[in-house]
Order: structure tokens, then C-alpha cells, then sequence
């Protein structure tokens, strides 16, 4: 008998219940080479390794075999949550199952003996028992088996289907902001209520889930072909390695339900290190995302957005990071290193969000984060304003070009970083045109022009980019060119494509292009595939596609194929992102038949639809098991109008309170091109929202010097007429000042309070619901 056995992890870019379920299949079809029939019998079995990554660790695990269904489990009898062990979960649950039938049996116990029973017996049968000596996982090797007996066939043209999964609940441990630490489950948990049930439709779905591999396999391939064989090839190889590297996830309400709208996505560094969505990762892979379903890129940005939105105190850069071991998201609180990688983590964060603007069409997250206000009960700044793309955007307006203490996530300070900062300014400058703040779109549009005309001055001293300020012969992959690209913001000029393109076609090794003439044996296959992106003829393009092919068709090792390589011998060096989420640069680069354009440049920008900045803080939410009643919605509509405002009163009696204790603290404006834009080492805070402040400006406070004087009132700035300048300059005495500042307070709290009512009422422009039907 001729046998094919077939692992199918299926990528379902529709469906984030399927997506989000930790399982595989493996399916095995049969024919017999000389045409007869003959006696079949299979087996298969996991064992608890499985299970921890330390063999000497004890399991406990049991067997549900059921009229459809047979699944064996095993975990560990004391499970550390949100621990691993050599890369292992050592809080998961593992489950092998098949679809029951009169010939199919299982066994669970020590290994020789299981396998031993299946070996010995001409039918192939188990007997169906349960070894109920719970152990270590070295200790007699528990292993739990799977048999069919097929009988006397010439083929299996029916493929036989096992399932395997290892699941974890919850997934994520997600700091949310005010010291809350918010568990988070898997997405498909809003489908199933118990595992029994999801893996019973798991398996019934196989041959629709095998039918849209298929399809979406031909149109992957179908596109890569239209570049080349040597870059469908690349396609094939690492398809599903950008879905292989994510938790899809949800939160649950204190109501006991799922919070459908709030999904959330987390990405593990697989490499050297754990860490939760490290930016530069997010930004390797970020065009595989955007062309499997855009939508879902958005869902990545989310949790780096929203928990620095909530950071106290706040930083005037983007974190590289939401820690640095997987599955802990609590934040990065690093004191070193953070703001050496600020450029590029700014750059990254800011260039993703348009980008998944301008290709989903949902506005929603550069809306909400362009200006993000909320009232918070912690005893430090109550009530406050974030602009935290905004503030990013300063911070690279102000040090982009900083030569010092700035280096990217390849350790290197090189032009290639600073011009990811300059895209990212004018990435900020579409953001703003696109939310309506025509003024800021202006200045950031401007600033960027002048920082890439002193970047050219200082990096093109000839006919290429050089890699080292200041020595015209260096040179390296100016990959970050990519995102003007990607962007479609025609913002860096075509001869510099071209210049760029002719300068690489003579530096090509044997398996690639060295990414810096500092490092000349080494290759990153993810950052060269970028820089085939922008190259500006089809011949230089597909040498370097073929450059990293032969590379990944080299079998002089037993590893997978890493990100960073030897350029000769193609070694991996270091761990080399093996198995990375960013490797799926390989294939997410290219597919318009035009030189240069990436696969993304496929899909056509949208429309972006983005309301005014969202200012609340408040995200809206749908749950699960929710039911439709005219008068229940119309009482709780009442009921919930006067709550939130005894709510707003008492939050705002909590903020004047709070106020009343604190040093009052003088307003700067550091938007630049202003001489207070906060520089490299200088963090700033947040600030006092104001009456009157619609277009929410970044803001920074300047803290006052120790010793220092400071004043006894704060009085908002904003634009008054003539008379109340006037009653202001003309208020004799101390006395009167503080009872002016008091009423300036309360008129400013009622403002925000008006807003929030504004905004809630606003929600139902985003709601999945739809409003009552009365009868």
C-alpha cells in the first residue's frame, strides 16, 4: 500500500472562530500499488510530552469516548500558569480525537505496552482501557493511542482524519490599564461552551475546512506565480506561519458574557527572546495580515495602542514591546534600552495604523488614538488627555535624525532607521487629514519634507544610500523605503528607487544580500524581501526572490529555515527567528506584475471612514447571549441615562477634589516645529483636559524645577472675548482668583461631561446591532 500522510493546519481568514481553535488536523489516504486488496489497520498515539517541556513533570489525563467522538487529554497535574519550558506551555491542555465508529478503538498507557497491543494483534484492535497510574512523563512514557480498522481495501480515497490540539484558558494575561490585569481567552470560546463540542464540529468540518485551504492555497499561489516560480515556492513554504504565531483573543464581562468587539490579538517573538507583540515583529509581518484580512490587522494594533493609551506615566515614544514573556502582556517596564529602540517602534506603530486604515477602510483606531480622553480614580492625574499617535509623531519629528542614542531592532543607527522615522511623520500628517485636522496634517506634511531633504543631504553622496553617517562607502538594505510603498504616500523620489535598485544588483551572495556592509557574511531574509519590495525592475526583483529560494531549499540542516543566515554557507546564526511570524515577508511582498510593488499594492486602498477623534476612552462593546426587548432597552436606555449621569456628577466631584490637592501644573505646547518638542531623554506627561480644546492637540506638561515657584491657580488656556479678558485682568485681590479658577474648573468638567454624553450617543454609529424593531 501506497500511504500519504497530510498535516493541515488551515488558515481561515474569514472566521475568527475557526481561526482562533488551537487544533490541526492529520488525515492519511491509501491505494494499493498492485491494484488487490489487502487487510489495513491503523494507529496512532501522542504521549505526555506533549504536555510540559520538563519530562520529569507529573500528568494526570483521562479518555471521553462518545456516540461521534473519542478524544484523549492530559495536563499537568500542577500546571504554572502563564509559565513556560523550553518553549512550552506548561499551562496547556492536550487533546488527540477521531470520529467514533464500530471499528475504531484507543487505549491509554505506558508505550510499549500500547503500541505493543496494536502491533500484536491481526486486527489491529486497542482494547479500550484506561491506565489510571497517573505519573511523571518520563516514568514508563504514558502515551494514548487511536486505532482504525479499515478491513480488506484497495485505497482509502475517504481520507481517515485524527485531531490534535493543545489548548490554553485563559491565553493572555493583558494588563488593561489602572494596575488591571485582564485574563483574555481564545475567540472561539464565544461559539462552544465546552471543548467536547468544538472538537466534534472540528472534525465534522474537515472536508469544507480542506476545500478552503484549497481555494485560498490557489490564490496565494495563483498571485505569487504572476512574479515568479521561485517566489510561489516561497509561498508554499510559509503560508501558514503568519496565523501560526497569534492568539486571537477575547475578554469576558463582569456580566459573565463574551465581549464580542473587543478582540485583540498577541504575537510571540520566536526567537532569542519571549517577548508579547514586539513592534518590530508586528511590522515584519504586518503585510501578510493586511492581505489575509485587514480587519484582523487592526485587531494586532489594538492591544499596543490601548495599553500605552492607559500608561501612567505616559511616554512620549512608543514601546518596543508589551513585555518580555510571552504570555504576560502587562507592559514593558524596562528602564533600558526602551527609548533606544523609540524610533523605530514609533515609526512602526504609526505606519501600521495607516496602513491598516487605508486598506480595511476603518478609520476607528487612528480616530480613537489620534486623541483618547478618559477620567481614571487612580490618585495621579484623574482626569487627563492622551494624543498618543500624535505625541509619537513629535517625538520623531523632534529625533529622527538624532544620530546618538537611537538604533533599530538589528542594533544598528543608520539612515535605513531614520527614514522609517521621517515616513512615520508623514504618515501622521495622512492620519490627521483623514480624522479632519487639516492644520496638523499641514505642519506634520511639512516637517517631513524638511527632515527628507536634510536626510538626503546627509545620506546620498553618490549613487546609493549609504548605512553610516559619514562614510560614503557603507552601504546596507534600505529597506524601510517599503513603507512608502506600502502607503502609496509617493513621498520618496523615484530616482532614489532606481538609484538603489542598480546599486544592488552588484552585491548579491550566494544565498542573498548581506543587510549591511558592517556585517558582510550575514543575511536577513525578512528585511531582504522588504527591499526586493522596492526595487524598480523585474530582473533585480526576482534575482533577489531567488536569492532567498535557494536558501530555503538548502538541506544541510535540520532546522527550519531561519530569518538570519550565513550568506555563504547558509547557516543559521543565532536562533534566527526560526519559526517567526516576520519570515511571512517572504511572501507577502509581491504580486502586481510591476516592478517594485508589493502584494499588498494589490488591494486597492479604500475610502477610510474615521469620525471625529474619539475622546471617551470608551470602546464600544457587544456581548454574546444578549436578547432583544423593546422595553427592556427602552427602560435600561432611562435607567442607563441617569445612571451615567450621577455617575459623570460623582467622577467630576472626584476630579475637583483631587484637583484641589494637586500643584497646579503651567500647559506647554511642544507640537513642533515649536522649540519645546520633548527630546530624546525627556520624557513628558499628560495634561488637563480644557473647555473649548476641539482639536486636540498633543500636549505636554513641563514639570517645575525643584524649588521652583509655582502658581496658586491654573487657569485653562483657551480664547475669551475682550470682556472676559478684561474681568480677568481686572480681579483685585488673591481671594477672587481661586473662586474664578474654581468656576473655570467646574465649566470645563461639565464640558468633558457633555462630551461623554455626546460620544455614547455617537456609539451607534459602530454597534454590530441593529436598533429595536417595535412591533
Amino acid at each position: 500500500m501506497e500511504v500519504e500522510v497530510t498535516f493541515l493546519s488551515p488558515i481561515e481568514p474569514a472566521d475568527l472562530v475557526r481561526q482562533s481553535f488551537p487544533f490541526t488536523y492529520m488525515y492519511l489516504t491509501a491505494n494499493a500499488t498492485d491494484g488487490a486488496n489487502h487487510s489495513v489497520q491503523l494507529y496512532s498515539d501522542i504521549s505526555a510530552e506533549w504536555v510540559s517541556g520538563d519530562s520529569g513533570n507529573e500528568v494526570t489525563w483521562s479518555t471521553t469516548p462518545g456516540d461521534d467522538l473519542v478524544f484523549h487529554q492530559a495536563q499537568m497535574a500542577s500546571p504554572s500558569p502563564m509559565q513556560e519550558f523550553n518553549d512550552q506551555a506548561e499551562d496547556a491542555t492536550i487533546y488527540y480525537a477521531m470520529a467514533n465508529s464500530p471499528n475504531m478503538t484507543w487505549q491509554t498507557g505506558v508505550d510499549i505496552i500500547v503500541r505493543g497491543q496494536f502491533a500484536g494483534n491481526r486486527t489491529g484492535g486497542l482494547l479500550n482501557t484506561k491506565d489510571t497510574n497517573f505519573r511523571a512523563i518520563s516514568n514508563n512514557w504514558p502515551v494514548f493511542g487511536l486505532a482504525l480498522d479499515l478491513g480488506n481495501i484497495s485505497e482509502v480515497s475517504t481520507p481517515v482524519v485524527w485531531a490534535l490540539g493543545v489548548v490554553r484558558d485563559p491565553v493572555i494575561s493583558y494588563g488593561s490599564g489602572g494596575g488591571k490585569i485582564q485574563p483574555r481567552s481564545s475567540f472561539f470560546w464565544t461559539q462552544y461552551s465546552t471543548i467536547g463540542d468544538a472538537i466534534g464540529a472540528f472534525i465534522k468540518d474537515f472536508p469544507n475546512a480542506r476545500q478552503r485551504a484549497i481555494e485560498l492555497d490557489q490564490k496565494i499561489t495563483s498571485d505569487a506565480l504572476s512574479i515568479s516560480q521561485d517566489y510561489a515556492d516561497l509561498v508554499s513554504l510559509s503560508v501558514r506561519q503568519t496565523m501560526a504565531g497569534i492568539d486571537i483573543t477575547i475578554s469576558n464581562g463582569t456580566d459573565g458574557q463574551w465581549n464580542t468587539s473587543d478582540v485583540m490579538i498577541f504575537m510571540k517573538s520566536i526567537d532569542d527572546s519571549s517577548r508579547t507583540n514586539p513592534t518590530e515583529f508586528m511590522f515584519a509581518a504586518f503585510p501578510a495580515y493586511l492581505y489575509l484580512n485587514a480587519t484582523w490587522a487592526g485587531f494586532l494594533l489594538r492591544p499596543s495602542l490601548q495599553q500605552q493609551a492607559a500608561a501612567l506615566p505616559a511616554s512620549p515614544y512608543a514601546m518596543p514591546d508589551l513585555g518580555s514573556t510571552y504570555p504576560i502582556a502587562l507592559g514593558n517596564t524596562s528602564t533600558a534600552g526602551t527609548e533606544a529602540l523609540a524610533i523605530e517602534s514609533s515609526g512602526d506603530m504609526i505606519i501600521m495604523a495607516l496602513a491598516h486604515a487605508k486598506i480595511s477602510g476603518d478609520g476607528s483606531l487612528i480616530s480613537r488614538y489620534v486623541s483618547y480622553a478618559r477620567v481614571n480614580t487612580m490618585d495621579i492625574q484623574p482626569c487627563f488627555q492622551v494624543t498618543l499617535l500624535k505625541s509619537w509623531a513629535n517625538y520623531l519629528a523632534a529625533n529622527a535624525l538624532n544620530q546618538t542614542i537611537f538604533i533599530s531592532s538589528d542594533g544598528q543607527n543608520n539612515p535605513n532607521l531614520a527614514i522609517k522615522g521621517i515616513i512615520g511623520v508623514r504618515a501622521m500628517g495622512e492620519i490627521s487629514q483623514i480624522v479632519g485636522q487639516t492644520d496638523d496634517a499641514s505642519q506634520f506634511k511639512d516637517r517631513a519634507s524638511t527632515m527628507l531633504q536634510d536626510w538626503e543631504n546627509r545620506t546620498i553622496p553618490a549613487n546609493h544610500i549609504t548605512s553610516t553617517y559619514g562614510q560614503s562607502a557603507s552601504w546596507g538594505l534600505i529597506y524601510n523605503l517599503f513603507s512608502d510603498r506600502l502607503l502609496k504616500l509617493d513621498f520618496i523620489a523615484q530616482k532614489i528607487y532606481s538609484d538603489q535598485t542598480a546599486f544592488y544588483a552588484h552585491k548579491y551572495l550566494q544565498y542573498g544580500i548581506a543587510y549591511d556592509s558592517n556585517v558582510l557574511d550575514q543575511v536577513k531574509s525578512q528585511w531582504t524581501m522588504l527591499t526586493a519590495a522596492t526595487t524598480t525592475d523585474n530582473s533585480t526583483r526576482d534575482d533577489i526572490v531567488s536569492l532567498v529560494r535557494s536558501r530555503a531549499w538548502l538541506n544541510n540542516s535540520t532546522l527550519e529555515f531561519p530569518t538570519d543566515y550565513n550568506a555563504m554557507s547558509g547557516l543559521a546564526t543565532g536562533t534566527g527567528g526560526r519559526s517567526s511570524p516576520a519570515r511571512e515577508q517572504l511572501k507577502f511582498q509581491r504580486i502586481d506584475v510591476a516592478p517594485g510593488l508589493p502584494l499588498t499594492y494589490s488591494l486597492p486602498n479604500q475610502s477610510v471612514q474615521a469620525s471625529a477623534p474619539n475622546i471617551t476612552g470608551s470602546e464600544n462593546s457587544k456581548r454574546t447571549g444578549s436578547k432583544r426587548n423593546v422595553g427592556a432597552i427602552i427602560g435600561g436606555t432611562l435607567a442607563g441615562v441617569v445612571i451615567v449621569g450621577l455617575a459623570g456628577l460623582f467622577l467630576l466631584w472626584k476630579c475637583r477634589q483631587k484637583r484641589k490637592a494637586q500643584t497646579p501644573i503651567p500647559s506647554l505646547d511642544p507640537f513642533y516645529p515649536h522649540s519645546d518638542v520633548p527630546a530624546a531623554g525627556n520624557p513628558s506627561n499628560l495634561y488637563p483636559l480644557r473647555k473649548g480644546d476641539r482639536s486636540f492637540h498633543s500636549q505636554y506638561i513641563g514639570q517645575p524645577a525643584v524649588g521652583s515657584p509655582t502658581p496658586d491657580i491654573l487657569v485653562p488656556q483657551r480664547r475669551r472675548s475682550s470682556l472676559q479678558q478684561h474681568s480677568l485682568s481686572s480681579t483685585s485681590g488673591p481671594a477672587m482668583r481661586p473662586r474664578l479658577a474654581q468656576r473655570t474648573r467646574l465649566e470645563d468638567e461639565v464640558e468633558n461631561l457633555r462630551r461623554e454624553m455626546e460620544e455614547i450617543r455617537a456609539q451607534r454609529i459602530y454597534s454590530d446591532e441593529a436598533p429595536p424593531q417595535y412591533q
